[in-house]
């Protein structure tokens, strides 16, 4: 059964959003009572509060996530959070006037917003850190059992990112006992273990089958160390691709059913629709643009591969000089000196991507997927990573979720993440997903991390 994505710490991060605009609501309502108590009530109509409220709630609420506020495992300091949540008061407080000069009805005193910035900044900073102390305070207790690489690379990768949420109390191998293992269930009993992880391939899985059984049984978690390892990284171990694995395993976990198809398809269409009124003044203001300031062509067509290896024109404004590729097809690297200066504006908010609308509509390409990448590259990493042609069993995507969790890298290593990344989209990919990556998408480029 294909499984949902879910992200680690989900619980929290929705308390957190919750709890935001709850205090929001209270810092409101502190607002309607002082300006009422001053003699200028706001908003003068007491059955708009609920909209203002609103309004309050979703600004706050976006611009905190822009600023990654709502990403527990990557927590800043006390002293960088606290001046994240200024930063982020400014900006409510400068996006809220803004937007009052255009509605009336959303106009506050000075002192009014003022109030409303300081109380719901404070209130706000107080419950990320409590929130954070209560769930770093009840650390998850783990029990490994076995000894292969998936387990070490949990082991590490919570080591390196998550040792203020777990503790590790066991590591059981084929050579951790001897000579023989003592009773599992009472291990975990005495060690207050909350979860088990275990690999399939582990040598001692069958010594301890049975305990594992009782304890699955007394309603304490235990989970195979591959669902893990994606849920904890949201990556795909493509060390555990193999040929048995693609003969029995690959169909219910990578192709989407038809109606999923068909919904992902529709929603397509939609967002194209949606996006289109907003994407054609952009797209002429950048052509514009392109034609001022570089010598060359508007568009830049490109052969890339697409789903079943079809190759296909992607469309993309030009951002280098004409001559860019006299010598070869080459990657993009940090500070190219062949993108224009026009380019580098583009490409950091990603508007050369506009005309990829195109291929959108006509079917070629999905929002969401794998980058569509050029038949010289492909060809290079399918010979180096094993089962890499798999990344094109769905359409490629104008975002993807390589690209907002890993970004953009040269070397053969960074395209060996990459490819985790495209498996566990690939695996996972649901309309959920698809949302949360778009949303991801514009929190990666107005956070400044979208150039390439």
């Amino acid at each position: 059964m294909r499984k949902v994505f879910i992200q680690p710490f989900q619980l929290p991060r929705l308390l957190l959003l919750f709890g935001d605009m709850l205090i929001v609501f209270v810092s409101s309502l502190l607002i309607l009572f002082l300006s009422k108590a001053a003699g200028k009530p706001f908003p003068e109509d007491i059955s708009k509060f609920p909209y203002i409220s609103f309004v309050f709630s979703t600004i706050t609420v976006w611009v905190y996530y822009i600023l990654d506020l709502y990403n527990i495992p990557k927590r800043r300091n006390s002293g960088m959070e606290f001046t994240t949540f200024c930063i982020g008061m400014i900006t409510v407080m400068i996006l809220y006037s803004s937007l009052s000069y255009l509605l009336s009805s959303l106009r506050p005193g000075k002192t009014s917003l003022l109030l409303f910035a300081i109380s719901s900044g404070i209130l706000t900073f107080i419950w990320h850190n409590s929130l954070y102390k209560i769930v770093t305070i009840n650390q998850q207790r783990i029990l490994f059992i076995g000894q292969e690489k998936i387990i070490k690379d949990i082991t590490q990768y919570i080591k390196d990112n998550y040792s203020q949420f777990y503790t590790i109390v066991g590591h059981w191998h084929s050579n951790s006992h001897n000579p023989t293992l003592p009773n599992l269930f009472d291990f975990i009993e005495e060690h207050n273990a909350d979860l088990v992880i275990y690999s399939v391939h582990s040598k001692v899985l069958k010594q301890v089958i049975n305990d594992l059984i009782t304890v699955k049984f007394s309603k304490k978690n235990i989970i195979n160390a591959y669902d893990f390892y994606q849920d904890l990284t949201r990556k795909y171990p493509i060390y555990h691709l193999n040929d048995f694995w693609l003969l029995v395993n690959s169909q219910k976990e990578i192709f989407l059913p038809t109606a999923a198809r068909n919904l992902k398809r529709a929603f397509d269409l939609l967002l194209f629709m949606c996006l289109l009124p907003l994407a054609v003044p952009l797209f002429l203001v950048s052509a514009l643009a392109i034609k001022l300031f570089s010598k060359g062509p508007v568009f830049y067509l490109q052969e890339r591969v697409g789903l079943d290896e079809v190759p296909f024109k992607i469309f993309k404004l030009r951002t280098m000089i004409v001559e860019a590729e006299e010598s070869g097809p080459q990657m993009c690297k940090d500070n190219d000196c062949r993108i224009t200066k026009v380019g580098k504006i583009l490409r950091f908010f990603r508007l050369d991507e506009l005309p990829q609308l195109i291929n959108v509509l006509k079917g070629e390409m999905s929002f969401v997927g794998p980058r569509p990448l050029r038949k010289p590259f492909t060809d290079q990493r399918a010979q180096l990573i094993p089962f890499y042609r798999l990344r094109f069993l769905v359409k490629p995507g104008i975002t993807g979720w390589a690209q907002v969790s890993y970004g953009h890298g040269n070397t053969m290593e960074d395209h060996r993440q990459m490819f985790q990344y495209d498996m566990f989209y690939i695996v996972r990919q649901s309309l959920w997903l698809d949302l949360f990556i778009i949303f991801k998408t514009i929190q990666v480029i107005l956070r400044g991390k979208g150039s390439r």
